[in-house]
């Protein structure tokens, strides 16, 4: 298995796999071309970890992992792009008027994320190919040292509370700790973190 950056390239590939791993998801709902705004805007943000794992042989995208050292500037970099995405933004609440309170919520959250402590790394989106197994670990390692060479030492990230067992059981095996239990609308998510410089 290959391990690389992700680049723009990728981005179709990366929004495929994003849309079957997390069906009925907010971004997935919003639409491929919102998906393609939040990924781009990933890469081209300084403090972007964007992995791809890829079959040595047939050269298959396998799975993703994108998170952010710093990531109150990442949410800034992206709310900046608001008035180029009021387009697609109301494209995907005139398909789905269940996003609207979503949508208010969200950029609620970005400004409040943009508080986020300079030294935090957040995992903002790890998928892979449902039939292909041991992928996510691989993935998973491969961020923990790319977020220890940038000099940081916790990372976080959120996943559903209920219906999840699997996903929460996942992060926990690699050693990540409940934090809280974050309400957002009608979902109740978990907050993991974990301590890179302890062994498991």
């Amino acid at each position: 298995m290959i391990i690389q950056k992700i680049n723009t390239d990728d981005l179709d590939e990366v929004v495929a796999i994003h849309l079957h791993a997390f069906k009925g998801f907010f971004l997935t709902r919003m639409g491929p071309s919102f998906l393609r705004a939040y990924y781009g805007t990933a890469l081209d943000f300084d403090g972007c970890i964007a992995l791809l794992a890829r079959d040595p042989k047939s050269s298959e995208v396998l799975g993703f992992a994108v998170g952010f050292h710093e990531p109150q500037g990442f949410y800034q970099a992206f709310g900046r792009l608001r008035r180029r995405l009021i387009p697609t933004v109301m494209l995907a609440a005139l398909r789905d008027p269940g996003l609207v309170p979503q949508i208010v919520r969200n950029t609620r959250r970005i400004e409040y994320d943009g508080q986020k402590p300079k030294d935090a790394v957040e995992l903002s989106s790890i998928a892979v190919r449902s039939s292909k197994q041991g992928v996510g670990g691989h993935l998973l390692s491969a961020f923990l040292n790319r977020v220890r060479e940038k000099g940081a030492y916790t990372i976080a990230l959120t996943t559903d509370a209920h219906g999840n067992a699997d996903v929460r059981r996942f992060y926990e095996k690699h050693g990540f700790i409940l934090d809280r239990i974050e309400t957002r609308g009608a979902r109740q998510l978990c907050h993991y973190v974990r301590d890179i410089t302890k062994s498991l």
